[in-house]
């Protein structure tokens, strides 16, 4: 087993993405994981097609591990569990299992706090929940772009297979973006155009 020392927290969305294309560019030793998330916003196919592709596409570009574990909860009076805070135990959870990851890749702008304004207090108490599991740091390799930046930073073919919507509208072939949520917002925006997925090309 090869002693990777980067976790990066990979959601197939642009931010991970953009971090996850960094720390290949700058040669890290990187362990890939991403979690797919089966709650009321029902995203998690799109984003499984979107890393499955994303993953595939950057093997190109180095040597990295993959893995990937699926979470199923329900909602309670309209809400659910946030990223933030199972995203930071899985990360702890393997930081314990594997010690010598020393730091931990999360994709997040300058930007996110005001554009999300729970985002401050979801983020610190995801790193009570991870400080108390273990020892790694959090990174955020891609914190100094924009997402435009980010963008584009990323080779033409990459854009193409991000997947970012929370709540994607799904037909028998296809998943396209609802357009309203937070990240759809915040996407047009900035002018970025998010893909579609025709669902039986890419799970052919």
């Amino acid at each position: 087993m090869i002693k990777r020392d980067v976790l990066l927290m990979f959601s197939g969305g642009l931010d991970s993405t953009g971090a996850f294309w960094k720390l290949m560019q700058d040669k890290r030793s990187v362990h890939v994981y991403h979690m797919n998330l089966n709650n009321k916003e029902k995203r998690s196919e799109a984003e499984s097609i979107a890393v499955k592709s994303i993953v595939e596409y950057m093997r190109q570009f180095g040597d990295f591990d993959y893995s990937e574990s699926s979470h199923t909860y329900p909602t309670y009076c309209n809400s659910f569990i946030w990223d933030s805070d199972i995203a930071s135990f899985m990360a702890g959870t393997i930081c314990q299992a594997v010690p010598w990851i020393k730091e931990i890749a999360f994709g997040r702008t300058a930007s996110d706090d005001a554009e999300v304004p729970t985002m401050t207090e979801r983020r610190e108490r995801g790193n009570k929940i991870l400080e108390a599991l273990c020892d790694a740091k959090k990174i955020y390799p891609v914190m100094d772009l924009t997402k435009k930046q980010i963008w584009e930073m990323l080779p033409e073919d990459l854009q193409k297979l991000i997947w970012s919507c929370r709540r994607p509208v799904t037909s028998e072939n296809s998943i396209v973006p609802c357009g309203k949520c937070v990240t759809c917002e915040s996407m047009k925006k900035k002018k970025i155009i998010q893909p579609q997925i025709q669902k039986n090309q890419n799970q052919s």
